[in-house]
């Protein structure tokens, strides 16, 4: 099974955890395990059904685990990663059925009765098992919870007779078991289809033939066929052919990509047309989806701040009802119905699965769409967001910019201040860098390769070539070095500036002798991304390293409200420290690698076009696979909305107990009714939170 990382005596070890049918389950578990020697950690996931554990090998094995595990009820198996099929409701949904036609037979008088006991007998039979069972391993893990109150209850009803009554218990309660079971795996369709999306085989080039090789033995230095219409099984890169290549698995867009030799491409991705061989870079666990995998299962776990209500609420009520039930038959003469019905009524797992079956829908739901969110207490955080703050380059615009204007001052032709230009930017991979030596190729320039070169970060670049001393880059740049920069250029310069445009000037000896103007584009959708976010009622910074004028420039065109330019990376995060102490709450979007720190120190940080590059996923909070803006409101939207339901079922879980437990204990319910009623906030808290699933 299990994905083990040892660090000397420390193992932690992610399993599948079988008999979890509620956040009841799996708060036991945690804290039974968490009292072994050695465990240092026990985190149940009951939307994965897996158990992490964190413990001292030279303390405890994980076959003590297991066995403690099994003493209350739960079985822990060992698997590579857990199963994704659906879970088999058959034998559920026989039971409950035979219980209410049991039921009804029994209310109707259909069937006769035997020395005054009818089919309700068996029906009290069929259904309390389990209920029965699921109480013994809570007494013998030291806990008091809702089995046990309904154990009690069954118990009390059929030693008073009322068979019909402990039927109707075992009713409903298996239903609300049924349902919170259901709305859990429903909700964790959405990962369960990326489980499923990288295929098991795979066909590899050896030795000059091709053999079918199950994904797991697939070695790094292996080449991969991939045919038309068949999924990817690897991360690595197209050495032969090109293709349309269907990315949504991954990145969630809507069209197929362009791929060629030498693109990357991704395992559980769709070969659309034509024969490719795929150099393997990545498998299994490491690839892309792989990891997006492991991302979502730990998401999964993360509880949102707001829990801390349910928890609470959780903590208290079970000596509260005990202590209520006590009043209850003191204050009414001992009357033992009346006090069986408050236990009956009483229904904590509402408000226990309040938060996590919200959580779970949406973050299943978002990452199917290519926005993964690391844990509920972002999305919580995310709601919140009132100010978002983007980086210009390749965030906001495409990063592809092009040399679209070249202007050579005191008798420099434009071909000289290109070959200047491209001799200073050769060894460079920035991309202003590499839109400059297109230029050159396409002029047909050749091009010398610098003697020294020296880059200075956010100002330019100087190098020394043939006797030469070459700078390019920004005024500030030229200001540093004493190069006079004339009425002329800078006026050039503010013209190009304020056309949105980025102009470098060029120097050598000491004079300007040159501009290039590069222009980037604006990303498809920025502008309606950014109205979108004024709707939501959040302020758009931009944070950028380039000039004033052309940040500006790009601002007005998408209605940008702020724009702060010419910043250093470590000026940026310390702009989001002090809108932070402010009391803004900062959500920071960049491309998750310049801008981890900022991304680290924002409210939420979001990662863009991080597919394939583990190190943005690494960086920041949330995580959009793809470079689309427009998953930006989308996902608010889904924070706000997520918490907005977390609350509702809170208020009804809570509300309900109330108001139950208050009927129950002043005689208006029965233990029929209160049967009934124990189902309610159950059905009512999963049906809101499938909303978010839809």
């Amino acid at each position: 099974m299990s994905k083990s990382v040892d660090q000397e005596t420390e193992c932690q070890t992610v399993c599948e955890l079988e008999g979890v049918h509620c956040a009841a389950c799996a708060d036991r578990v945690e804290k039974v395990l968490s009292t072994v020697e050695g465990v240092s950690k026990a985190k149940v996931n009951i939307a994965a059904k897996t158990l992490t554990v964190k413990y001292n090998k030279e303390k405890v094995s994980i076959d003590e685990i297991k066995e403690t595990a099994k003493k209350i009820g739960y079985n822990l198996r060992l698997h590579e990663r857990p199963k994704t099929e659906t879970k088999k409701y058959i034998p559920d949904i026989i039971r409950i059925a035979s219980i209410g036609i049991l039921m009804f037979l029994s209310w109707a008088n259909l069937l006769p009765s035997y020395e005054g006991y009818d089919v309700s007998v068996i029906a009290v039979a069929l259904g309390a098992y389990p209920i029965l069972k699921d109480a013994f391993f809570s007494l013998k893990a030291k806990e008091i919870d809702v089995s046990v109150f309904m154990s009690i209850a069954i118990i009390a009803t059929v030693l008073l007779g009322q068979f019909l009554a402990a039927a109707a218990i075992t009713f409903f309660v298996l239903i609300a078991w049924f349902v919170e079971e259901f709305t859990v795996n429903r909700s964790r369709k959405a990962i369960q289809e990326i489980m499923e999306t990288a295929p098991k085989n795979a066909l590899v080039l050896r030795d000059g033939k091709e053999l079918p090789v199950p994904t797991e033995e697939i070695q790094n230095t292996d080449v991969v066929i991939v045919r038309s219409g068949e999924k990817i099984p690897v991360d690595g890169r197209i050495i032969s052919g090109e293709s349309l290549i269907n990315q949504a698995p991954i990145t969630g867009e809507s069209m197929p990509v362009e791929k060629s030799t030498g693109d990357a491409v991704f395992a559980g991705t769709i070969n659309e047309i034509g024969v490719i061989q795929i150099r393997v870079e990545r498998t299994g666990g490491d690839t892309t989806i792989g990891r997006i995998i492991k991302l979502v299962e730990e998401a999964q776990e993360g509880k949102a701040s707001i829990q801390k209500i349910a928890d609470r609420f959780t903590t208290y009520f079970t000596p509260l009802v005990l202590a209520i039930s006590l009043l209850t038959y003191f204050l009414t003469n001992y009357n033992v119905i009346t006090t069986v019905t408050v236990l009956i009524v009483a229904c904590p797992c509402a408000v226990a699965l309040a938060t996590p079956l919200a959580v779970i829908a949406t973050i299943g739901k978002s990452s199917k769409k290519g926005a993964l969110v690391k844990g509920g207490n972002y999305l919580e955080a995310l709601g919140r967001v009132n100010t978002i703050a983007m980086d210009k380059t390749g965030t906001l615009t495409m990063n592809k910019p092009q040399v679209v204007d070249v202007k050579g001052f005191d008798g420099h032709s434009e071909e000289e201040i290109i070959r200047l230009a491209a001799t200073a930017e050769k060894r460079s991979e920035h991309p202003m860098a590499i839109a400059i030596m297109k230029k050159a190729e396409r002029h047909g320039i050749e091009v010398p390769t610098p003697d020294k070169s020296e880059i200075i970060r956010g100002e330019g670049i100087i190098v020394n070539s043939n006797g030469q001393r070459i700078i390019l880059g920004n005024k500030k740049l030229m200001k540093n070095n004493n190069v006079q920069i004339s009425r002329e250029v800078n006026k050039y310069m503010r013209e190009k500036e304020e056309e949105g445009k980025t102009a470098l000037l060029i120097s050598h000896d000491n004079h300007v002798c040159g501009v290039i103007t590069v222009a980037d584009t604006p990303r498809k959708n920025a502008k309606e991304t950014i109205a979108e976010l004024k709707k939501l009622g959040i302020k758009t910074i931009m944070l950028t390293g380039d000039n004033p004028r052309t940040a500006r420039a790009i601002a007005d065109q998408l209605g940008i409200d702020e724009v702060i330019a010419q910043m250093l990376p470590e000026e940026k995060t310390n702009k989001i420290k002090e809108l932070e102490d402010s009391g803004q709450r900062v959500a920071m979007v960049g491309d998750g690698i310049n801008d981890a720190p900022a991304l680290a120190q924002a409210t939420v940080g979001i990662a863009m076009g991080a597919a394939g590059t583990a190190a943005a996923m690494e960086a920041a909070n949330i995580i959009l696979m793809a470079d689309e803006l427009a998953k930006i409101p989308e996902i608010i939207r889904a924070g706000k909305k997520t918490i907005r339901t977390i609350k509702q079922n809170i208020t009804i879980g809570i509300l309900f107990n109330i108001v139950g437990v208050s009927l129950a204990a002043l005689g208006f319910l029965t233990p029929f009714l209160a049967a009934a009623a124990h189902f309610l906030p159950d059905l009512v808290v999963s049906l809101n939170s499938s909303k978010l699933i839809i």
